[in-house]
């Protein structure tokens, strides 16, 4: 019986241990680099600072023994990154957009003068990937702003993506797929993951991110996704398919909002071969008309601090 306490204990301890080394599957970006001086040598215990440009948020970090950082779940969103040593004029990255899942590669390199002049590098070229060989892309902020979408649906620019393919249910009696269906890569309709900011969030069917009416997140409330196709790393699990990381909007120290009439009437539809005027049926058209209203609003209730978005 002693013998039992001390494994559960040791097992209660390993899992408490293991959460918290553990990778989240979040919604979220990481900056990582190396500090170095103007002759090359890395610049240990510098002090780093990244700041969120849309919400005044802010964390610090410092270089280790070998000049590099790391900050690790960050919030989408535009960045600005202050590097800072005694002896050394400060370094500032600015306009520094973070995506989800990305991992932006950020060196500085300090040159010697007083602390309180300062470097700004205001535009670099796009930041490449160098720290993972997942394949995959992202629809980004203007995408889902932009794109014209039949129904907005943001689930409908996952045909995008490279190795996507739609799959049209077309048998009458079948009720349980409703949603969107799409196979990656040829794998099958159940192997596509959905995480809405970091929460698992599909169809009691597991293959659509659907409610049982069919009905999906409307475009006003997701900012962002990025869709992982193949080789994507051991902090995505369930399935083999695809993995797809939503992010939603959320709000900033400024309110912003917006109002939306999505019309559809069948007056501006063209004629088939079969749609014409008869004796019965004086309409050129079969009638049709869909008005779906919406909007947004978002904004600070404390600046830096809280903020709010409906939709």
């Amino acid at each position: 019986m002693r013998e039992r306490k001390v494994v559960s204990l040791t097992a209660l301890l390993a899992f408490l241990l293991s959460t918290n080394i553990t990778r989240a599957q979040l919604p979220t970006a990481t900056v990582l680099g190396v500090v170095r001086d103007s002759s090359g040598a890395v610049v240990p215990s510098a002090r780093l600072t990244a700041v969120n440009v849309e919400t005044g948020q802010s964390r610090t970090a410092t270089t280790a023994a070998d000049g590099s950082y790391r900050f690790s779940a960050l919030t989408v969103g535009t960045y600005e990154i202050r590097a800072e040593e005694s002896g050394f004029q400060t370094a500032i990255r600015t306009g520094l957009t973070l995506t989800v899942s990305q991992e932006a590669v950020v060196n500085f390199t300090l040159q010697v003068g007083a602390i309180e002049q300062t470097v700004a590098v205001m535009a670099e070229a796009p930041l490449v990937n160098t720290t993972s060989g997942s394949l995959g892309g992202l629809v980004n902020e203007a995408k889902v702003a932009e794109l014209p979408l039949n129904g907005r649906n943001y689930v409908d620019l996952t045909l995008l993506q490279t190795g996507v393919a739609q799959h049209v249910n077309r048998s009458p009696t079948t009720t349980l797929l409703v949603g969107m269906l799409f196979s990656s890569n040829g794998a099958t309709l159940r192997s596509n993951n959905f995480l809405l900011d970091g929460a698992i969030m599909q169809s009691y069917t597991g293959v659509a991110a659907a409610s049982t009416s069919g009905s999906t997140l409307g475009v006003e409330g997701i900012r962002e996704y990025r869709l992982i196709t193949s080789a994507f790393s051991a902090e995505y699990g369930l399935t083999a398919g695809s993995q797809m990381m939503i992010v939603s909007k959320n709000g900033t120290n400024t309110f912003h909002g917006s109002a939306f009439e999505f019309f559809r009437n069948s007056a501006l539809d063209a004629r088939n071969f079969f749609d014409y005027k008869t004796a019965t049926r004086t309409r050129r058209l079969p009638p049709y008309v869909r008005n779906n209203l919406g909007g947004s609003f978002g904004g600070p209730i404390k600046r830096d601090r809280t903020f709010f978005y409906g939709v």
